[in-house]
């Protein structure tokens, strides 16, 4: 079963175009990890929600100090206040094909 981590924030106002800059270096990097499904952020003025996507609880595990670390890293380089870091299981998704620019 895939595997969501959710990850809110408090943004401190920071405009809506730092989202989409962290949340692309956040995608680039954990591209790399194996087991990794996608990511996506949902901002607005005050809080953002960035959902990483894993192909199962194990694997998402298994880099769990690796992605803390870079996490608190990347979003305190950007003014960003972690508020709170949830597991989910993803017990339902669907999108159209066409639903977000591909990863490049």
């Amino acid at each position: 079963m895939v595997f969501a981590t959710v990850t809110t924030t408090d943004t401190g106002g920071e405009p809506l175009e730092n989202a989409t800059i962290v949340a692309e270096e956040m995608e680039r990097w954990l591209r790399d990890l194996e087991g990794f499904q996608g990511f996506v952020l949902l901002a607005n003025a005050e809080r953002a929600l960035g959902i990483a996507f894993w192909a199962s609880r194990e694997v998402a595990e298994r880099y769990v100090s690796i992605r803390s670390e870079f996490r608190e890293r990347a979003l305190s380089f950007a003014g960003v206040r972690i508020e709170e870091v949830v597991d989910y299981d993803v017990a339902f998704a669907r999108v159209r094909p066409d639903f977000a620019a591909p990863a490049t």
